[in-house]
């Protein structure tokens, strides 16, 4: 049979000063899919190894990721609908499909782009069977369900299962096309947004949540898969919530039973997702007291993979203020001191301001007297659990040293989740006594096992887990924690 593979993430981020577009994705059509992405750890890598094992033919249909930004304009969101049409009329005949989103991705005027594109797919390819994955932070509609077969979310966060993700969609695919499984869903909504912070799946409350998941699926045969979507919180759209999901073969209402039992523990502990938050001063201060290096402090409300711009400054300016002499390292997002190292070359000494260029409602610029160290291309790969063997192009980037901070600056932004942010310039964070990581959770299982101590920080920005702070306009209430109420699970 000849199935479909596409790939295309991307998530949005209600509050982000900076807009997205279609050229973010690096969209590739075709074999150059396969070229790309075969060999990654990611969703369509799996799809790739999954299906090359059988006698089914692969047809590569698109790929793309983009970094969290702001909603995608809507003419460039059109752009992309029209791409998805083109490649999968190109294509021919298909028997089945296999498509990997985020889940929570949105444009101008447009909430639901998920559920647009297979709905698309959907009524491009009619009745076959489509199963869809997604990111564990989806914010899951009614349209993504109505229009796949099956779907299925990452079980982990910090996210080191795409690939598995990927293979369990294949699965659930290639038992449907050989008529073992007749696949039905039952999903609950929950009115309830909450911080990423305390989202992972290794212990507390998310964890208990995939844990009876879990269990369930032990215990009967019959259910085939669970996800639970978190969602994250900075999607403000009419139709936003976690939500709790179950795949089973023609039993629809023991999935529905698990489905609830999901949500009800989901939302009874919603309280205990509450993140604990400290001022840039006080965690310099835990920073100095602690024994070990280095200590990593978290500025999630400047992290790229949840749609901040990556521009701050602002512990720069703490660790002159309160840690001088201290060796730390930060990245920032600014490409005009990436351009003014590229043009006065390593050893030449500037002075410039550094951070608050995109976000200039809620960052302050620095000004700094730096001496540029190095200067390079910016291109690296990932080599640990998140997203293993994936390209990433951080454009014009230079290393300047503000006395012992080393500050590396880039031309675009990329993902504070990983360590080659630092190492791929020559900046090695054991070496450190400080080194910042611009991300809620997805850090932990990159600076995890040779951190001295982990403090989140509390600074404003577009992805605060501060969620009171936030403007919300769109979403649904009463949803916690904007409100306080009484729930009970129901579904759908």
């Amino acid at each position: 049979m000849r199935i479909g593979l596409a790939y295309l993430l991307q998530e949005t981020n209600s509050f982000s000063p900076v807009a997205s577009r279609l050229e973010d994705f690096a969209v590739v059509t075709g074999q150059a899919v396969v070229e790309r992405w075969a060999g990654t750890r990611t969703e369509i890598g799996a799809f790739i190894d999954a299906i090359g094992e059988t006698e089914h033919q692969a047809v590569p249909l698109f790929a793309g990721w983009a970094m969290t930004q702001g909603p995608i304009e809507r003419p460039e969101f059109d752009k992309l609908l029209r791409m998805v049409r083109a490649e999968i009329t190109r294509a021919g005949a298909l028997d089945a499909v296999l498509i990997a989103l985020h889940g929570a991705m949105a444009a101008v005027a447009a909430d639901d782009c998920e559920g647009a594109i297979v709905g698309e797919i959907r009524s491009l390819v009619g009745g076959i069977p489509i199963v869809l994955t997604l990111d564990l932070h989806a914010n899951l509609t009614a349209r993504m369900v109505d229009s796949v077969t099956a779907l299925v979310g990452y079980h982990t966060y910090p996210h080191v299962d795409m690939y598995e993700t990927g293979r369990a969609g294949a699965e659930l695919l290639l038992r449907t096309l050989a008529g073992e499984i007749r696949p039905v869903m039952a999903v609950t909504k929950i009115p309830l947004i909450v911080p990423a912070e305390n989202m992972m799946t290794t212990a507390g409350p998310f964890a208990r949540v995939f844990a009876l998941g879990k269990e369930a699926l032990a215990a009967d045969r019959r259910l085939l898969a669970y996800s639970v979507f978190g969602m994250q919180p900075w999607l403000d759209v009419a139709e936003a919530g976690a939500a709790a999901l179950v795949v089973s073969d023609g039993a629809r209402e023991a999935a529905a039973e698990c489905s609830r039992r999901m949500a009800q523990l989901f939302w009874d502990q919603r309280a205990a997702f509450d993140v604990e938050l400290m001022t840039p001063q006080a965690a310099v201060a835990q920073a100095l007291a602690a024994s070990g290096q280095p200590v990593v402090l978290a500025e999630p409300a400047d992290s790229p993979t949840a749609g901040s711009p990556g521009d701050s400054a602002d512990l720069l300016a703490a660790f002159h203020e309160y840690a001088p002499g201290v060796p730390a390292a930060l990245w920032v997002h600014d490409e005009r001191v990436a351009a003014m190292a590229w043009e006065a070359r390593p050893g030449t000494v500037i002075r410039t301001i550094v951070g608050g260029m995109y976000d200039q409602v809620r960052r302050k610029p620095v000004p700094v007297e730096a001496v540029v160290r190095s200067i390079s291309d910016g291109r690296f790969v990932l080599t640990g659990g998140y997203n293993r063997g994936m390209r990433v192009e951080m454009g014009r980037t230079a290393v300047v040293s503000a006395g012992p901070v080393q500050v590396v600056v880039s031309e675009k932004a990329v993902a504070g989740i990983c360590p080659e942010v630092y190492r791929s310039q020559g900046v090695e964070p054991r070496d450190q006594k400080m080194v910042v990581a611009k991300s809620a959770t997805g850090f932990r299982s990159e600076y995890g096992p040779f951190a001295a101590k982990i403090l989140i920080v509390d600074t404003p920005g577009a992805s605060s887990p501060n969620l009171r702070r936030l403007d919300y306009r769109n979403v649904p209430r009463p949803i916690y924690p904007l409100d306080e109420f009484g729930w009970l699970a129901g579904v759908r």
